[in-house]
């Protein structure tokens, strides 16, 4: 056909604002699924990232905080930074006093993680803040019932503290991290139907490919996204711990991202906004990295 100089860009430029179909894939179990263009996909995973990020920040802070308060209380002189307490006078204290101070930490993640289960059990909006609750729920149990299962191995961290304190014999330590692993094992896999439940179209859950597809981009790229950050956010370096916790302590993730595939009666209940910009949850990471950086890192005297 024959067009007037010029038309051909207007033509090209109109056929680029029109919506654009969904690309109809089979897999290899034979079921139909459909990709959502890359431009719709990358607010979800930077959303998600953003909601993880945060979540994380707000979990190591009351965890921290935890310490301190108790720290506080038996008069070990605490000093709250962004990722650890220091006790000025820890030593001084009675073996129990120390007890309760290392094992303040991680009774707070407990709390926080039994706490929001039901609330994540009973909300069904599928915005950004019921992602933002899941991820604090599962990053509480995950902070609690990884000092539980890494207690024999990490004799720095909290529950290792604990052990060496009271000095529990080994083959109890171990039990314990059975104990601890089996049960973030369980909590991962019960959250696989939370995460899929975010999809804000059925056609994004309806296949086991497309749900893992799913879930790799609402889980695994916000975790690995957010333990950069996370990581960086956390230097200088005072602990080794401190260092890999943020990478190593997402690996169960990848659980829920696989475990998507059996889960054949998913729902969508995802909102559109966690397909959008969302410029006030980016504001407040921007504040809490802010506060994170600023005010906690330099410390304060409890």
């Amino acid at each position: 056909m024959f067009l007037p100089d010029g038309a051909h860009g207007t033509i090209a430029s109109i056929e680029e604002d029109l919506p654009r179909a969904p690309r109809r894939v089979i897999d290899h179990s034979g079921s139909v699924y459909s990709f959502i263009p890359f431009p719709v996909i990358k607010p979800l995973v930077i959303n998600s990232a953003v909601c993880y990020v945060l979540a994380f920040l707000l979990t190591t802070v009351l965890h921290e905080f935890g310490h301190a308060i108790v720290g506080s209380v038996l008069g070990s002189s605490p000093v709250l930074h962004h990722n650890y307490v220091a006790h000025l006078d820890r030593a001084s204290l009675p073996v129990m006093d120390q007890v309760w101070i290392a094992l303040a930490g991680p009774l707070v993640s407990f709390a926080q993680g039994l706490l929001l289960l039901p609330v994540v059990r009973r909300r069904r909006c599928g915005g950004l803040f019921d992602l933002f609750l899941l991820w604090c729920m599962l990053l509480g149990f995950g902070n609690f019932l990884g000092y539980l299962m890494t207690g024999p191995i990490f004799t720095a961290g909290d529950i290792g503290k604990v052990h060496l304190l009271l000095q529990v014999p080994m083959l109890v330590r171990i039990g314990i991290a059975l104990v601890g692993a089996a049960a973030l094992a369980w909590v991962a896999y019960f959250s696989t139907r939370p995460f899929l439940q975010f999809a804000p179209q059925p056609s994004l859950v309806e296949g086991p490919s497309s749900r893992m597809m799913f879930n790799f981009r609402i889980i695994i790229l916000p975790w690995l996204i957010g333990s950069v950050v996370v990581t960086l956010l956390y230097l200088p370096v005072v602990a080794i711990v401190s260092i890999i916790y943020p990478i190593t302590s997402g690996m169960v993730f990848i659980f829920p991202w696989k475990h998507a595939r059996r889960v054949e009666d998913a729902e969508a209940h995802g909102s559109a906004s966690l397909l959008g910009p969302s410029w006030a949850w980016y504001g407040a990471l921007a504040l809490a990295v802010l506060v994170f950086r600023l005010v906690l890192a330099p410390g304060i005297e409890l």
